[in-house]
């Protein structure tokens, strides 16, 4: 496995710092209008960046005010709930507060975002397993489903291309999660009937240095039978890389985990991001 297009997306997404810039920049366009709500603007912008919302509340604050026409913000809160950051995928719940805001107002007219100091956020999401598995059944996902290369004995010999088709997964107490799925075939002319295997996973997800989500003691079943561990291994370490936060770090973003706790149904995640620069387009 490896980690595809829609992984790097959602953590982009859910990360949000290039946003909170961006709000920044509209901030100073409209900073010096009279009778302009801040926490208004700020509310229709993030609403311009996603899908849509069930609820978003969004604050400001900032005294004295004037200050803005500085580049500079004492704090911004987002409160979201049913939050659609992309068409597929629904965020159950997201808070996010930032450290102080400050960028340089006068590198706007080239259209460059130039930070003054490091843009720094705390967030807590809350995600639930009927979200995650409607995101997963939707095709821009189940199109990187496809045509995996999977070595049904783990020797790296004799790789198999396999679909993964309706996958699923269950969050359970106990820092927990299940995943089942069907490992199936594609048509050949002298196969034309695909042959198909019914897979589980049952394994701990824990956080490693708050850099990566990692699955832990993973239990493999084919058919209901365990798999050796080799295959088992080389399921986790797929798995794995698409979970490790550090791959943020070639975009400039360093993201941690401070807290991770599965119960039946649902994943919150707390932790911070921190981004030195805007990157370039």
């Amino acid at each position: 496995m490896t980690t595809t297009t829609t992984e790097t997306i959602l953590y982009d997404r859910m990360i949000g710092m290039e946003i909170i810039a961006g709000l920044m920049t509209a901030f100073l366009g409209l900073a010096g209008a009279p009778g302009i709500a801040i926490d208004r603007v700020a509310t229709d912008f993030l609403r311009s960046q996603i899908v849509r919302a069930d609820r978003l509340e969004v604050r400001v604050d900032n005294a004295p005010n004037y200050q803005i026409l500085l580049g500079n913000v004492d704090r911004i809160r987002v409160a979201g709930r049913g939050i659609y950051v992309l068409e597929f995928l629904r965020i159950d719940e997201i808070d996010l507060e930032t450290d102080p805001i400050s960028i340089d107002p006068n590198t706007l007219q080239s259209g460059k975002v130039v930070l003054r100091r490091p843009l720094q956020a705390a967030v807590r999401v809350l995600l639930r397993s009927d979200d995650i598995n409607q995101a997963l059944r939707s095709p821009i996902v189940q199109s990187s489903f496809k045509s995996l290369s999977i070595d049904i004995t783990g020797t790296n010999k004799n790789p198999e291309i396999l679909d993964l088709v309706d996958p699923e997964i269950n969050f359970l107490e106990g820092d927990r999660l299940r995943l089942t799925a069907t490992l199936q075939s594609q048509p050949t002319p002298t196969k034309p009937t695909p042959t198909k295997l019914n897979i589980a996973i049952n394994a701990e997800l824990k956080t490693i240095g708050g850099t990566r989500l990692q699955i832990i003691n993973p239990v493999i079943e084919l058919e209901g039978t365990p798999v050796p561990d080799r295959l088992t291994k080389v399921f986790a370490d797929g798995l794995n890389k698409i979970l490790d936060l550090r791959q943020l770090e070639s975009k400039g973003i360093f993201a941690r985990v401070l807290k991770l706790e599965l119960t039946e149904g649902k994943m919150q995640v707390i932790g911070f991001a921190k981004m030195d620069a805007i990157p370039s387009e």
